[in-house]
């Protein structure tokens, strides 16, 4: 698979999932796992979109779809970080719903928008 794009809709996909697993969970160790999981990939991956697609975003789609989508990780890193705050407390569940409502948000302008003008305007 050498389309970076489709590497990055695989890491969506599988975040989902892990935001899944984290939306059905209990509180314990496998929980804690998850979380430590879903922090440790959703980091590389956005790393990856600011320092990589986000440059040519921003020249080839435009400066304000790439502040936005930079915003949004923003936000993804504070849900993240009131997970690993609440992983063991009641509001939990209240977290990763909102953080899944935001990661949701954001993929579907990713893949629905700014991936397919980043690939006509690169083509």
């Amino acid at each position: 698979m050498n389309d970076p794009i489709a590497l990055l809709k695989k890491d969506h996909r599988e975040a989902e999932a892990m935001l899944k697993s984290l939306a059905d969970s209990k509180p314990g160790a496998r929980r804690q796992a998850t979380l430590t999981k879903l922090t440790t990939a959703l980091t590389v991956h956005m790393r990856i979109e600011e320092d990589e697609v986000y440059p040519f975003v921003a020249k080839r789609v435009g400066e304000e779809d790439a502040e936005e989508a930079n915003i949004e990780h923003a936000l993804a890193r504070d849900g993240l970080a009131k997970l690993h705050e609440l992983v063991s407390e009641p509001g939990f569940g209240a977290a990763v719903a909102m953080l899944t409502a935001g990661i949701k948000h954001h993929v579907k302008e990713e893949e629905h928008e700014m991936f397919p003008e980043l690939k006509r305007n690169l083509d």
